[in-house]
């Protein structure tokens, strides 16, 4: 009974109204109200000669190994960086269990010129995971490709829950949990000299956040402050020299976890990851 009541109130009740009374019930992302898929924001660049690659995983092999491998279909949905919706397409994923599918390709069989987020679902109903209360999500991995920043692929893993996909209805709803209060993530890595740093934030909530970026070194501290739609993102650029030796990142909003994608590049080559 108390389990039931537990998931009764983390599925319906805000985390920002819990947090008013205990830290305990906080919880990063929401749980869809139905039988539904779930997909990541990744990160979209086209611009600049930036290629874009997804590690696409056959799921129903996965999952089900006495199932003959087959033909799978997964549904991209583009958002540029204002949140607005600017396309989507079903595509067809190989027999194999793993498929890297060129995301600059479907994008521009869209018309889409311009960087942004989109998120990947599978269609393919695993009826079984209902029964655990559980759903199928996508936070695999995304490649990133320049040939003008280096000659190797640099990948990421997928972040949180952002979007759901609702089976019997043709419905998206958005999982980021924000609070009442403002929050500090600490960018666990140094901006070191020499480098340009591009760090990427996306808002995964249905209201609007405020951000705020404090660099903090011992000559230049700074402040750069902006807002994000639901559905937005945010490139953050930021050049170190060699006279500031280091610089530290403080980044303040509601979100629980705004933890950013950083694209490190180097004079010869280029690395991304989670902050």
């Amino acid at each position: 009974m108390n389990q039931l009541i537990k998931n009764y109130i983390k599925k319906n009740i805000p985390s920002r109204y819990i947090e008013l009374i205990t830290n305990k019930g906080i919880i990063l992302t929401k749980i869809p109200n139905g039988s539904a898929v779930i997909s990541d924001f990744f990160v979209l660049r086209v611009e600049q000669e930036w290629e874009t690659y997804f590690e696409c995983l056959q799921f129903q092999s996965l999952l089900n190994a006495e199932v003959n491998e087959q033909t799978n279909i997964v549904h991209f949905v583009f958002y540029n960086q204002n949140g607005d919706y600017v396309g989507e397409k079903e595509v067809k994923i190989e027999t194999t269990l793993k498929t890297t599918l060129d995301v600059n390709k479907i994008a521009a069989e869209l018309g889409i010129k311009k960087d942004g987020l989109f998120a990947v679902f599978h269609t393919h109903k695993v009826n079984w995971l209902n029964k655990f209360k559980s759903y199928l999500a996508e936070r695999g991995y995304v490649g990133y490709a320049n040939k003008k920043q280096g000659p190797i692929k640099a990948f990421v893993h997928g972040n949180l829950d952002a979007i759901a996909k609702y089976h019997d209805k043709s419905e998206y709803q958005l999982l980021g949990n924000y609070s009442y209060l403002e929050k500090e993530f600490f960018l666990q890595h140094d901006l070191n000299p020499n480098n340009t740093y591009e760090l990427y934030l996306v808002n995964p909530t249905n209201k609007t956040q405020e951000f705020l970026i404090l660099e903090k070194n011992k000559k230049n501290p700074n402040t750069i402050s902006f807002s994000l739609p639901p559905r937005g993102s945010y490139k953050y650029v930021r050049t170190v020299d060699k006279k500031e030796k280091k610089v530290n990142i403080i980044i303040k909003s509601k979100l629980y976890l705004a933890r950013p994608v950083v694209f490190k590049i180097m004079p010869k080559a280029f690395d991304v990851f989670h902050g």
